[in-house]
């Protein structure tokens, strides 16, 4: 992927959730995925917390019975406004996965980032990423990342092919994985643009590697992906 793609790729992210923020909301307060459950369980009074593309703070639906010292930060200032909102006893920032570096705070017991990795384009920047994220932790920390499961669900297979195809002799051509397709608003009607990029088990073991992370596990299921890693 050229960078001009990529460029165009991250502004479309960003302004698809500006776009949504509000109907993004409505629609992830009605759940958290179970699978998430299994990672927060052993966290201990005082961690802490950096949630990173926070959104509307829905993580906190699962932690908020825990006395953690918690970070939400999120790209999209109208999902922090919400956040805000909706859990005010908690601190939020705007800030980019891409840009943690710019952030004092540092030294946290665990970094989440729940379906963040498959908004960034091409091979570089989730290692970038994860790096980022990872410099954030502390010694003995972990990373508990997650992304869709796409591979598994028929819907999404067949954009994977469509898209690929579709953009396969234009100038903005995707990588294989790569998806555009519209969001579409509870009325059916299309809104805005989205991206994801479909990993697989072994992309996901190497962005990790080339990033210098230990794998502790990789955990799967038909919606999702998790991998929990740690700093050698």
């Amino acid at each position: 992927m050229n960078k001009s793609t990529r460029d165009k790729i991250l502004h479309i992210v960003k302004t698809n959730y500006s776009d949504i923020a509000g109907e993004f909301n409505a629609t992830r307060q009605k759940y958290i995925w179970p699978g998430l459950n299994e990672f927060t369980s052993d966290l201990k009074t005082g961690s802490r917390v950096l949630d990173v593309g926070c959104g509307q703070g829905r993580l906190l639906e699962i932690l908020a019975d825990k006395k953690i010292n918690y970070l939400g930060v999120d790209s999209s200032r109208e999902l922090i406004e919400l956040a805000q909102k909706n859990y005010s006893n908690y601190k939020f920032l705007v800030s980019d996965v891409l840009s943690l570096d710019r952030m004092a705070e540092s030294d946290f017991d665990y970094v989440f980032s729940v379906a963040v990795l498959h908004h960034l384009p091409g091979k570089k920047l989730p290692i970038e990423a994860l790096r980022q994220m990872a410099a954030k932790l502390a010694v003995d920390g972990r990373m508990i990342i997650s992304v869709w499961n796409l591979w598994s669900q028929t819907k999404y297979l067949k954009l994977i092919i469509l898209s690929y195809f579709k953009y396969l002799f234009s100038e903005n051509k995707l990588d294989w994985g790569d998806i555009l397709f519209f969001w579409k608003n509870s009325q059916g009607a299309q809104v805005s643009l989205r991206y994801y990029h479909a990993f697989s088990v072994w992309e996901l073991k190497k962005i990790s590697r080339r990033a210098n992370l230990k794998i502790i596990k990789i955990v799967k299921d038909k919606f999702n992906y998790y991998l929990v890693l740690q700093k050698p």
